[in-house]
Parts: structure tokens; sequence; C-alpha cells
């Protein structure tokens, strides 16, 4: 494969999925934003764990492919919860534009839902080749908007 090639494959991934980066939305037109965990913004105790929970920077928003389960709904304790697993699935050239890596524990929000992250595949290798790692997904789980300190930013 070429770099023209690849260029190409670029472009039509781009097409498809959308361009953020550029105002482009794509074909497909999904979109979710992206929290990662501000470690000099958290407060912990002396064992390294939060006591007033995680806090997260401003939110990116990536243009991406989501595939998700039905919800399953539970009824706990404290009452009825709804669980539900999403795949984030983003173009590479699109994080290292935005100069982000999302890590487990990062929140994504989707449908007016907050997922965090369980694990990471960044394996669309294009022709099978390492330097062609093309795409990278993320495995979520929906979890409750109380455990979270995010708040979004309104325009005006």
């Amino acid at each position: 494969m070429t770099g023209r090639d690849l260029k190409l494959f670029d472009r039509i991934n781009k097409e498809v999925i959308g361009d953020l980066g550029s105002g482009k939305p794509g074909w497909i037109n999904q979109t979710a934003i992206l929290y990662k965990i501000s470690a000099k913004d958290t407060a912990v105790d002396m064992y390294g764990e939060s006591s007033d929970g995680k806090t997260y920077k401003v939110g990116i928003e990536f243009a991406c492919l989501i595939n998700h389960d039905d919800f399953d709904w539970s009824s706990e304790a404290f009452g009825p919860d709804e669980n539900q697993n999403a795949t984030f699935h983003i173009l590479r050239d699109a994080m290292i534009q935005a100069a982000i890596v999302p890590q487990v524990g990062d929140i994504f929000e989707w449908n007016y839902a907050y997922f965090e992250i369980n694990g990471i595949n960044e394996n669309q290798l294009i022709y099978g080749k390492y330097d062609n790692n093309w795409s990278a997904s993320y495995i979520c789980h929906r979890i409750r908007k109380s455990n979270l300190n995010i708040e979004r930013v309104r325009s005006q």
C-alpha cells in the first residue's frame, strides 16, 4: 500500500464518519463527547483514592461509529437501574489532531447518557502493518450521572 492509497482511504473514512476538525459532518453523522479525568483537580486521600469523586476536563466532541446494546433493566435496593454497553470507534487521526489519548476510566457522553471506558482495542491495522493503525475502539458501560463531576458548558 502506498502513501497515496492511505490518503484515499483516509479521505473516504472522513467522508463517511465525519471530520469535526474541518467542520465537515459525515454521512453517518454520529458524535460523542469525551471527558478525560483531570488528575490535578481530583482530590485524593492518603490511600490515593478520590473521596469526592473524580473531576473531569472540558469535553471534546469526536465523530465516531457507535455500537450499542439494548437497555438491560435491573432492580436494586435503591430502585430500578438502566444498564447498557456501548463501543465507540474513533479514527486514530482525529485523536492525534486533538492531542488526546483516551484511557480506562474516561467518560463518553452520548444519547443523553454517560459511558465509562472499560477497555481499549487498537488493532485495526491496514494491510496488517502496525504503523497503519487506523482506529481505536473503546468498550464502555453506562454510568449514572450522579456518580460524575461533569458540568456541560452552555454557549450563550
